[in-house]
């Protein structure tokens, strides 16, 4: 990375791309395969981050792209291995963000679907059933979209990126408490609350509503 920037210049966007995945039961996983997967999905991307974000900091300007999954917004059947490497980017880039928008740095979490690549096809392989069932209800989108989508939101300084009204939906009920960027982020959240507080009603001992009333 350093001798990049010495031959190519100052890097203006970071994209964090690297990722690999499994898809089986827990008690199937060896556990070094644990590891694996975090060296990879997660501290792959925090070694580049590392070497730009000073220049960047002198520039006072930057983009950061960390490209997480919908399996990084929420645990999914056969993902034990996967989701939680993929949910420590969020997490990497909330805490990133805080620190560094003052240097006008934004970050940007991208939560693709199951997109149409190598990677995917090999974590096919070894899918259990139920994980091929789920996956299959939100269908296959192509790496030409899904990039367009991500280099936009970038751009743009979006903090989340998603693709499709599927992946839209999927962030409102998931952003949480995460940076907002834009006025419909902003909205994001009070439905995410709304949505969480009925949920709570719900459950509450000797609580008496249902979908109807509430």
């Amino acid at each position: 990375m350093k001798q990049a920037q010495e031959k190519l210049g100052p890097i203006d966007m970071l994209v964090n791309c690297v990722g690999t995945s499994m898809a089986e039961k827990f008690e199937d996983i060896r556990i070094e395969s644990f590891r694996r997967l975090m060296e990879i999905n997660y501290l792959g991307s925090v070694y580049p981050t590392r070497a730009v974000i000073n220049t960047m900091k002198e520039r006072r300007m930057g983009r950061i792209v960390f490209v997480s999954s919908q399996a990084g917004q929420l645990g999914l059947f056969g993902f034990t291995a996967y989701s939680p490497s993929k949910f420590a980017l969020r997490g990497l880039a909330e805490s990133l963000q805080m620190e560094v928008k003052p240097y006008n740095i934004y970050v940007t979490v991208a939560y693709p679907p199951d997109t149409d690549t190598p990677g995917f096809a090999e974590e096919n392989k070894t899918k259990p059933l139920e994980t091929r069932l789920i996956s299959e209800t939100s269908g296959l989108c192509q790496p030409e979209q899904v990039a367009k989508i991500i280099v936009k939101d970038a751009l743009h300084g979006n903090f989340n990126s998603s693709v499709g009204a599927d992946g839209y939906m999927l962030s409102s009920l998931t952003c949480g408490m995460s940076p907002v960027t834009s006025i419909t982020e902003g909205l994001q959240q009070p439905t995410e609350l709304v949505t969480e507080t009925t949920n709570l009603l719900r459950l509450a001992p000797g609580a008496t509503y249902n979908d109807h009333h509430v």
